[in-house]
């Protein structure tokens, strides 16, 4: 199986009176803000970023643009990181361990757009994610022929579940119920085994 290519999709070109790196910082500032609060202003991802309010306007207009901004930066981070998980390589089995550690490593960005309510639904159905999550598809169809993965269930239940329980992860270590490497751990193992015991 062949490996995917690299993202060919580049970050966007910055227009006069901006700076890649400055619109870098301004994302992961709103990454680390509103991880801890999804309704923080524009003013407090500024401070974050330590830039002024107007340099933070250059780039993202409105919050609406800010967040959408950050769905294409996550889909880039999504793609390039199931690229760099080798999904094709090792086991189904272990190669599924890695999916969910890579999900979980992406979690501070997709928890906030999982429940951001500016974002339009049709932005996850556009081509560019289904593209991205190919590596799982290709790992998931590999899976069932070797015996691994449920026949019973599909590809798209497949990642939903994978995102859904990680997301009840990345909770339990917002909310210092366990570490990030206890949390990850404990979702490959629900995955893997189920609710049940054994011998239930």
């Amino acid at each position: 199986m062949t490996r995917p290519e690299s993202p060919s999709r580049t970050r966007p070109e910055a227009t006069p009176g901006t700076t890649p790196r400055t619109r870098r910082a301004i994302l992961d500032a709103a990454i680390t803000v509103y991880a801890q609060d999804r309704a923080a202003s524009l003013r407090e991802i500024a401070e974050a970023a330590e830039v002024s309010r107007s340099t933070l306007h250059r780039y993202f207009a409105d919050r609406s643009a800010l967040v959408d901004a950050l769905a294409d930066d996550a889909m880039l981070a999504t793609r390039q990181a199931l690229v760099d998980a080798a999904l094709d390589e090792d086991t189904p089995a272990e190669a599924f361990r890695r999916l969910v550690r890579t999900f979980f490593d992406l979690g501070p960005r997709m928890d906030f757009l999982f429940g951001e309510t500016q974002l339009p639904d049709d932005k996850w159905q556009e081509g560019e994610w289904e593209a991205a999550h190919a590596p799982v598809g290709a790992l998931f169809l590999r899976g069932q022929e070797a015996g691994v993965f449920d026949r019973g269930i599909d590809a798209d239940w497949f990642v939903r579940t994978i995102w859904y329980l990680t997301s009840a992860g990345w909770e339990a270590v917002g909310e210092g119920i366990m570490s990030k490497h206890q949390a990850a751990e404990r979702v490959i193992r629900t995955l893997e085994r189920g609710l049940l015991a054994p011998d239930a």
